[in-house]
């Protein structure tokens, strides 16, 4: 229903009417069949579409609920309602809604909601913070989420592992994925919009026309059933029925392009919105660098002092790191979420590599504890050296991991108490970013080279892993039950480094400098290491050798810059202040800003006017959370740019959803709400996809304008001929609408992009001066010919009106009621200029390729022009009672007509290529600035100013939101729904029902 009521529909439904009013059965039939299968077309793959999410959150399975009886029941999973208890399979298998595992623990694989294949342990709210207001964000370790996958599950002894159901289908975590693809942030296509103002003013223009006519035909003294439905005929030539489907056809052959090129295209309309990306944002690990990571080394401390690199750990006696009874093997091999299902390690790939390199094995082993009620078994993690280790000298200690605080992404870390055998002595182990660890550990066992050895291989492009250690001596099982991480993550003692290698992808390279020479700003976005981001951006080509580049660090007290040298990339000279910067430095195109999450949180918070100068000159962003990977994209849209966003899905899905363009290079359900998915993951697919964005482009504008610019000499010819008591007939009508302006309009969006990406832009605007002008001249051109053509014939010897043609006839008929010499001439030029307009509208190069690299277009300008030149010059007989043509007699005066139409051809060529794309896009527009295309270098022009100047109200223009996050209170929200997180008050209902606080 909402797309048959559609306005272009509606007014094609009132066209088809009034055409079979007027007996212009054929072309109302035609345009009724068309319209009808289109918007069958339309439907199917709506209700397709809505099927397949259908089928994606619905998951089907059994479950078995736990009755008020005590008993278990099978019933359909999507019978569970919140407040049902539900027992998990030993098995594992498919989550079917969101629930709070209440005993038990189990390893979940998250990978199809996060896009990492690491997975997750889970254990039982009962036994942690039982006094805390539960909700999703803070209690995520107890939640198993709709959508992933039970690998494994661990029972109390024999108490079977137990879930409490708190959301189910669209209300689920999946489900707000699936409520973001069908509700998405709408896109701000604004030539959609701005050809509804050209529509509105054909609209006028055709009003027009239908008085003029009504006038005419009363004066003429013509019926008045043959006076409305006359005028109101005038309304439809104006206004074309096929234009919105018309518009379309460039993304249609574009999407079908990229399919080929394994990129799918979720949002068709966004592919428009490729053609204006000014700066594209990309996330590091997995997009421009490898998944894998190779250890490098790992380098012990001891005695605040680090020791010689350790490359293997397995196949050497000497040196106390390699030994068992090191803290450091049994940290690498214990401070980790590795699971084993099948005889195969899962998790964290960083973890699997530190734990192979130790050359232990994992077991599980059952234990008996001593609890309350007495004493019950259960599974623990264990882990040793191999037999052979053990004949190596490696020693036989095994530690046995008790309790994990799993890795997050805003603490940076993850913890573990373990238990060292056969000692029981408890050990705790912290894992995580450097400069995290460096600050829970003791001073004294931290070297004072620490920073130097951490920079060192950070601006090599490595992955630095900090480990730390606490002894805890002998405790009870109660006791480490009830420890807090706040506990453990301090005095700690440190271990070393480990250090890993990250390749960057062949291919990147080469796309971050085709971007900067198309003068497409790149920007890296990563949770990574500053120093690793730096050196990954002057690989990669972010930062040219020379540029200069500052880091911004921020705190509550004030603002440092730090220059960076490229020969000495962690330069200790420090301006102190932003004045200095601010005034001393000039600000260029060739200067860099690079910030941490941290420093941009106080930025924000408390040095809110450095906004637009780090939106105009930030390029590396590291440390930042998703949360702030998105605030960053929703501020450089806030200041004009034009926004793609390239991730693998795995932490950027608000980035992916918030930017113009957001580009996932993984196929999970999280990056599903990414426009478009790259299967070949790399960022090769990111030029690939702008180019068809503008190719796609310069065709809306290229079609657009074709139609628009027919449809008012059409109407021309209709005011015309209606001063003479004529029309074009239902089959002249016909040949030009369908066999000429459509299918030609169809070719015309066949030719692919151009093979390289340009440095100047396409249009970006229906309502810019050029755009304008462009419309107005054509149009003008056009209808000099055509009246010309009309003056003219009537000053010819053999020249009879309309009327002595049909001065004796009582009545008119059907195939001579339009025949005349004015009629053969505006039609017969009219029709020559259809073909010749797809020419000269037919831009190639830096967007398109040429035209004649398009054999359907090229194909159908030589049977067209064809047949119109010899309907001009001498059309047979058949043809000619076909079209209701009456021929003139004189053929040198045919020729003469075909003169005017070459005139016409090469006046409209001079005036699109040079007064239009030299004089006015090139010469003008370098000189006045309403000329230009506004673009990035306009972008930044503005926020450069605003920074010289001090112009701009900074606390009220970029005020900080909810949460810290400024700019956030103003994001989209979901039309249909509104969950961002399960309401507390109805978490802890369905809790507090069950027993749990």
């Amino acid at each position: 229903m909402k797309e048959t009521l559609n306005p272009f529909y509606l007014f094609q439904l009132f066209s088809i009417i009034l055409w079979f009013n007027i007996e212009y059965y054929y072309y109302a039939g035609i345009i009724l069949g068309i319209s009808l299968v289109s918007l069958s077309v339309q439907v199917f793959q709506i209700r397709r579409q809505q099927r397949a999410l259908h089928d994606r959150v619905q998951d089907q399975d059994v479950v078995h609920v736990m009755t008020r009886e005590g008993t278990v029941q099978p019933m359909a999973s999507h019978g569970l309602v919140p407040g049902d208890i539900f027992v998990l399979p030993k098995e594992g298998g498919p989550v079917t809604c969101d629930a709070v595992l209440i005993s038990g623990q189990c390893i979940v694989n998250e990978s199809s909601l996060t896009g990492e294949s690491i997975p997750v342990p889970k254990i039982a709210i009962s036994t942690t913070e039982t006094n805390e207001r539960f909700s999703i964000r803070h209690h995520g370790r107890h939640i198993l989420f709709s959508g992933t996958k039970v690998l494994q599950t661990r029972g109390d002894g024999d108490t079977p592992t137990t879930a409490i159901v708190v959301r189910t289908g669209f209300m689920t975590n999946k489900g707000e994925i699936i409520r973001s693809i069908m509700y998405p942030k709408p896109v701000d296509f604004h030539f959609q919009n701005q050809t509804y103002y050209y529509i509105g003013a054909l609209a006028f223009i055709a009003l027009i026309g239908m008085i003029y006519s009504i006038v005419v035909k009363i004066l003429a003294g013509e019926e008045a059933r043959y006076i409305v439905l006359r005028s109101l005929d005038i309304v439809t030539v104006a206004v074309p029925p096929a234009l919105p489907a018309a518009l379309t056809i460039g993304i249609i052959f574009a999407q079908h392009r990229l399919k080929k090129q394994h990129i799918h295209c979720l949002s068709p309309r966004t592919i428009n919105m490729c053609g204006l990306i000014n700066l594209v944002c990309f996330d590091k690990t997995g997009t421009l660098t490898e998944d894998g990571l190779g250890l490098k080394c790992v380098l012990p401390a001891k005695d605040a002092k680090f020791r010689e690199p350790i490359e293997d750990f397995q196949n050497s006696t000497d040196g106390t790191p390699r030994s068992a009874d090191s803290p450091l093997i049994r940290a690498l091999a214990a401070c980790h979420s590795l699971v084993e299902v099948q005889g195969k390690l899962l998790g964290d790939p960083l973890d699997v590599i530190m734990f192979e390199s130790t050359g232990w094995v994992l077991e599980e082993k059952s234990v008996i504890r001593n609890v309350s009620e007495g004493t019950k078994t259960v599974k623990i993690t264990m882990a040793r050296p191999k037999e052979d280790q053990v004949e190596k000298g490696h020693g036989g200690t095994h530690v046995e991991m008790l309790r994990e605080f799993p890795f997050t992404s805003s603490l940076q870390r993850m913890a573990v108490i373990a238990q060292v055998q056969p000692n029981a002595e408890v050990e705790f182990y912290v894992k995580g970013a450097p400069e995290k660890v460096m600050a829970m550990c003791d001073p004294h066992s931290v070297p004072v080279d620490f920073l130097d050895q951490l920079a060192h291989f950070s601006s090599v492009g490595n992955r630095v892993i900090a480990v730390a250690y606490k002894p805890a001596g002998h405790l009870e099982p109660h006791v480490i039950a009830k420890v807090k991480r706040e506990e453990i993550e301090h005095n700690l003692q440190l271990l070393g480094l480990v250090i890993f290698e990250n390749q960057i992808k062949p291919d990147t390279p080469g796309v971050i400098r085709e971007l900067q020479k198309a003068n497409i700003r790149p920007v890296m976005l990563t949770g990574d290491n500053l120093q690793t981001a730096i050196s990954v951006g002057r690989t990669c080509g972010f930062l040219e050798t020379t540029d200069t580049l500052t880091i911004l660090n921020a705190t509550e007290e004030g603002v440092t810059w730090t220059p960076v040298e490229s020969d000495d990339p962690y330069s200790k000279k420090t301006v102190n202040g932003n004045l200095a910067y601010n005034c001393k430095t000039p600000v260029t195109l060739k200067h860099h800003i690079a910030i941490t999450g941290p420093s941009l949180e106080a930025v924000k918070t408390y040095h809110n006017h450095l906004i637009p100068l780090l939106l105009l000159e930030g390029t590396i962003f590291a440390r930042v959370s998703p949360i702030e990977k998105q605030y960053v994209v929703e501020q450089l849209q806030f200041v004009g740019y034009q926004v793609a966003m390239c991730g693998d899905g795995a932490n950027d899905c608000g980035a992916l959803k918030a930017a113009n363009a957001g580009i996932s290079l993984s196929e999970t359900e999280a990056a599903a709400a990414a426009p478009f998915t790259s299967t070949n993951p790399s960022i090769i697919c990111v030029p690939l996809l702008l180019r068809e964005g503008r190719c796609a482009l310069v065709t809306f504008f290229g079609i657009f304008f074709l139609m628009a610019t027919y449809s008012l000499c059409q109407f021309s010819n209709a005011v015309l001929l209606a001063w003479i008591r004529s029309n074009l007939s239902d089959f002249q009508y016909l040949w030009q609408d369908l066999f000429q302006l459509t299918i030609l309009s169809i070719a015309f969006g066949y030719t692919a992009p151009y093979r390289c990406l340009s440095n100047t832009h396409p249009p970006c605007s229906l309502k810019s001066f050029r755009s304008i002008f462009s419309l107005v001249g054509h149009v003008i051109l056009v209808l000099a010919a055509q009246t010309l053509a009309f003056k003219i014939v009537a000053y010819q010897p053999w020249y009879q009106s309309f009327d002595q043609l049909h001065a004796n006839q009582t009545t008119i008929a059907d195939n001579d009621r339009f025949r005349c010499y004015e009629n053969f001439c505006v039609w017969t030029i009219g029709a020559i200029q259809i073909v010749l307009l797809s020419l000269v509208f037919a831009r190639g190069a830096p967007f398109r390729r040429i035209m004649i690299t398009n054999p359907f277009h090229v194909a159908l300008v030589v049977i067209t022009l064809t047949f119109d030149l010899l309907c001009m010059l001498g059309p047979p007989e058949p043809v000619a009672n076909w079209l209701q043509l009456l021929v003139p007699p004189d053929l040198k005066f045919r020729f003469v007509l075909l003169g005017i139409t070459i005139a016409y051809f090469v006046l409209a060529l001079l005036f699109e290529k040079v007064i239009l794309d030299i004089l006015i896009s090139q010469v003008l527009a370098a000189r006045m600035r309403f000329l230009r295309s506004g673009w990035s270098e306009d972008v930044e022009s503005g926020i450069r100013r605003s920074v010289r100047d001090n112009q701009i109200n900074h606390k009220q223009t970029f005020g900080v939101g909810k949460n810290g996050m400024n700019g956030l209170t103003a994001c989209y929200s979901n039309p249909t729904f509104q969950l961002n997180e399960l309401s507390a008050d109805g978490d802890e209902e369905i809790l507090k029902e069950k027993g749990f606080t």
